[in-house]
């Protein structure tokens, strides 16, 4: 069980950088192939998700939430 002051609790599991370079590649690939094009839509809406599901993270710290600019809505 994790304790109050776990460093890692906040840390995503996986490398968002890994998979957005993968699913770029991948993306790219389909765009080529005939057929294929609403294929690559879809993985370019999921990147995008990961875009936004990555803006609206949870501040690790205090100083990174001073730093994130405030939403008003």
């Amino acid at each position: 069980m994790k304790g109050p002051f776990d460093a890692k609790r906040n840390v995503p599991l996986v490398d968002l950088g890994t998979i957005r370079e993968t699913l770029a590649y991948i993306r790219d690939d389909l765009a080529r192939v005939p057929g294929f094009e609403g294929a690559a839509r879809l993985i370019a809406s999921a990147l995008n998700e990961l875009n936004t599901a990555e803006r609206r993270r949870v501040p690790r710290s205090i100083i990174d939430a001073r730093l994130r600019p405030r939403n008003r809505h």
